[in-house]
């Protein structure tokens, strides 16, 4: 088996070239790995079709990264791997597309029963949104719509009145040239969030882990960009059974609906009502100090390397590349 890894490095820390190299190292264990670094597709399709044609086994292409020009978006990687139908790591191009539009998973989410907070979109800054923000309730939560990685998240995030609101709104707007998502913000004194991994095979494994933002030098209660660039996130094990067993209940009925595949990461908050899904990541951070496989050595004792070697085979076997 040969694998085609994808390098696509960004400023953010499991895009690193040190992430690559682990990974690199991982699946050459393994498996035979030639690497490339491109922004340029056809030479992307170049390079697969040429692999293929060295050997008369099969190829796999490993993949973490959504774009091969990450600063322009450019290049969407998994729309080109199904469109040239090559076999690959992760969810289809149709179900990260979905996952990576929020309003779209909410709404799914909702008609399926799956708690989400409540939550409308702001797409031009020269509507009047307050009367929605009202009849949801302050205090609300505004972020960009179609961003990952904590990216446009900040104590700002956190409004309390319709001045703050719009201020927030435009900003969102202007600077990522996306529709804002509000949302019902999930906070009380009993309001708690964890990040729960899933990682296929058999059987999956679950990693729900707590934030411990009591560990954290932040003012709010939330996972800003800088936290996740300064690396100051800080998670906690969970004792409570029942709370366990909800969380990956609520992560494996998310993951199912929006269809993904391989692994992925739901991030829930609970208060004195009950669980809320505020988002599925179906690419989540792969480099060695990310919360899943961070999550995954602390429950299950599981090396970084192991964890790419499980996520490996299982795709190769769904795919049935491998018995």
């Amino acid at each position: 088996m040969n694998i085609v890894l994808i390098k696509s490095f960004s400023n953010k820390p499991w895009r690193s070239p040190e992430t690559y190299q682990r990974i690199e190292a991982s699946l050459a264990q393994y498996w035979r790995v030639q690497s490339i670094e491109t922004q340029d597709p056809k030479a992307l399709e170049q390079f697969i079709e040429n692999t293929i044609g060295q050997t008369n086994e099969k190829v796999f292409v490993f993949n973490i990264g959504e774009y091969l020009d990450e600063n322009n978006k450019q290049g969407f990687i998994p729309g080109f791997l199904d469109q040239w139908k090559i076999p690959h790591l992760g969810s289809t191009a149709e179900s990260i597309l979905l996952a990576m539009d929020k309003a779209k998973t909410k709404t799914l989410l909702k008609n399926k029963g799956i708690p989400t907070p409540q939550f409308f979109i702001a797409e031009t800054i020269e509507s009047d949104y307050c009367t929605q923000a009202e009849k949801i309730g302050y205090p609300l939560f505004v972020k960009p719509l179609n961003e990952g990685g904590h990216i446009g998240i900040g104590d700002h995030s956190i409004v309390h009145h319709a001045e703050q609101l719009h201020s927030e709104i435009v900003k969102i707007i202007q600077l990522y040239q996306y529709p804002a998502l509000v949302e019902e913000y999930i906070d009380d004194a009993e309001m708690r969030e964890f990040s729960i991994g899933i990682l296929c095979g058999e059987p999956n494994i679950y990693t729900p882990v707590e934030i411990d933002f009591e560990a954290m030098p932040t003012e709010s209660r939330i996972l800003s960009f800088e936290s996740a660039e300064e690396d100051i996130e800080k998670i906690k094990l969970i004792d409570d059974l029942d709370v366990k067993e909800s969380l990956i209940k609520l992560t494996q009925e998310t993951f199912n609906a929006i269809g993904a595949n391989d692994y992925s990461r739901v991030d829930i908050r609970m208060n004195a009502k009950g669980y809320y899904v505020l988002e599925i990541n179906v690419m989540p951070g792969l480099g060695p100090y990310s919360f899943l496989p961070e999550a995954a050595e602390s429950i299950h004792g599981l090396s970084y390397e192991q964890l790419i070697h499980r996520i490996t085979k299982h795709s190769m076997r769904r795919q049935q590349l491998i018995n």
